[in-house]
């Protein structure tokens, strides 16, 4: 089995402005002749600074490659784990597809969503009015959860969502519950950009974003590529992998032995590896 290749630099940064006036924080990885365009999507509580090995893979495969940090996470502005609507992560999305396609016009683009992100992704992709891309990868995608979480917590996520939106409670995520490995655990510890905490609103949102995705596996209608923990004890692998089997020419792998984050796991490779495939045959 090939080696993780390890994290690149960005070329450079960038400031997307978003709804409501939020400022996006993005990083852009341009190879010389780029043949396509992926966007990454991080997952929720990180930021797209935690995707440099990712954004490897895909400058290789010949992607000029952008990825940004969504409102409220990261470098970017907003309630930390707030979210008023649902919808105002696809206007974040769109900006930053705007930016992304302007890297490479007329290339394909790829949407690489992980966790939330690819809930984000799914929910686009599910839309009336649907993003427009080639294709997208979806690792362990938020579409149940797995995690515990104590009833009367639920109960007060529901309550507070309509009278006090942004009422916050830590989130249950353990840095062992995302990867094995050890040195990513210890990473996630010392990452100082990433939060602890969710909003009632977001809670009720992404529920419900859950159930509009699931209610319309029919209305994908690119190539998807589908990565998922099989051992993920917070995104339930099980309602990812049926879900993804009613997707039309979908390729499903489910990752037996992975936690959450398959990028940050022990045998990573095989999954950057797939990725690196999966770009490479939408190009040109």
């Amino acid at each position: 089995m090939t080696a993780a290749p390890g994290p690149i630099d960005p070329t450079r940064t960038l400031e997307l402005t978003s709804s409501g006036g939020t400022r996006l924080h993005a990083e852009v990885y341009v190879p010389a002749a780029p043949r396509c365009v992926a966007l990454i999507v991080h997952g929720y509580a990180e930021h797209c600074g935690r995707y440099r090995e990712v954004a490897h893979v895909l400058h290789a495969a010949g992607c000029a490659v952008l990825a940004f940090d969504l409102r409220g996470h990261g470098r970017s502005t907003g309630k930390r784990g707030h979210v008023g609507s649902f919808r105002e992560y696809r206007d974040d999305l769109e900006a930053a597809r705007t930016a992304a396609v302007a890297l490479a016009p007329d290339r394909p683009l790829l949407v690489v969503g992980h966790s939330n992100g690819s809930l984000i992704t799914l929910a686009a992709l599910t839309d009336a009015v649907p993003l427009a891309c080639k294709a997208a990868v979806l690792s362990s995608p938020f579409l149940a959860l797995r995690l515990a979480v104590p009833a009367p917590k639920i109960w007060l996520a529901k309550a507070a969502s309509t009278i006090y939106p942004a009422f916050s409670q830590k989130n249950d995520l353990r840095p062992e519950d995302l990867t094995s490995d050890p040195a990513k655990q210890a990473e996630r510890v010392a990452d100082t950009l990433c939060h602890d905490v969710a909003s009632a609103r977001w809670f009720t949102e992404a529920r419900a974003a859950q159930a509009r995705v699931l209610a319309h596996a029919d209305r994908i209608k690119v190539s998807t590529l589908w990565l998922i923990g099989g051992d993920d004890p917070i995104a339930d692998p099980a309602v990812s992998e049926r879900f993804a089997r009613t997707v039309g020419g979908a390729d499903v792998r489910r990752l037996d032995g992975y936690k959450h984050e398959v990028w940050n796991e022990r045998e990573r490779a095989v999954p950057l590896a797939a990725l690196g495939e999966f770009a490479r045959a939408i190009t040109p």
